[in-house]
């Protein structure tokens, strides 16, 4: 509060609202019409208002306290955590302004944030799933989503002749010719999807494995990981 203290001191000409003494419908309401949450507290796990705040449709600027220092518990685009020092205030308020300014496009910022928020429920069920295994008499066919790179016609083959997998849908690049909803592989037509249905299959708990094959096969792995799809699920 010391640090908040200071930016609001630096900064009258903003409407700064503390979130505290409210009920959960009070926190509610204000975050549903604030563009911007800070918070330079000490984030000791996944805190529950950060998570509220961007789904409510705010941008968030935290500090690097804590879990906020890494981008797992808390993926955020870099240019919005600071060091809570006095040297960074004039970038703080000009990050805080500029989502004021733009507010539509920087918000689409936060969108990964919010589809990992969003499938939180539906992982904690997959994780002790995992945990406590259920054993069938009947052996189950993963369902497999492959993505659209240089050897996606080989691999498909290889996956279509398999008798413990199904492939459901191949990932095409979000930049591809939105016009394309299937494609053909082998004897099979496959749903064309992309990045944003991806992570809605997962968080509806359709997909057990994503082949990845691109160029940058690290940068990819990053993207699902920042969308809360587990490292576990993508080879």
């Amino acid at each position: 509060m010391e640090f908040t203290q200071q930016l609001m001191d630096a900064a009258p000409d903003i409407a700064w609202a503390p979130i505290e003494n409210m009920t959960a419908e009070e926190v509610h309401a204000l975050l549903s019409r604030a563009k911007v949450y800070i918070d330079f507290g000490n984030h000791p796990g996944q805190d529950r208002i950060p998570r509220e705040a961007a789904a409510a449709g705010c941008c968030v600027i935290t500090g690097r306290r804590g879990a906020a220092a890494n981008d797992i518990d808390v993926p955020i685009p870099a240019a919005c955590k600071f060091e809570d020092t006095p040297s960074e205030i004039p970038s703080i308020l000009n990050c805080i302004r500029t989502c004021f300014h733009d507010y539509e496009a920087h918000t689409r910022d936060f969108d990964s944030y919010r589809a990992m928020i969003m499938g939180q429920k539906t992982k904690f069920r997959r994780d002790v799933a995992a945990a406590l295994p259920v054993c069938y008499d009947v052996p189950q066919r993963r369902h497999v989503i492959l993505q659209n790179g240089v050897h996606a016609e080989k691999f498909a083959a290889v996956l279509l002749q398999s008798d413990d997998i199904d492939l459901i849908a191949l990932w095409l690049d979000d930049a591809a010719d939105a016009s394309i909803g299937s494609v053909r592989a082998g004897n099979k037509t496959l749903p064309a999807i992309r990045f944003a249905d991806l992570v809605f299959l997962y968080q509806e708990g359709r997909i057990d494995a994503i082949l990845l094959d691109s160029a940058d096969t690290e940068k990819e792995a990053r993207r699902l990981v920042a969308a809360g799809i587990p490292e576990t699920i993508f080879c």
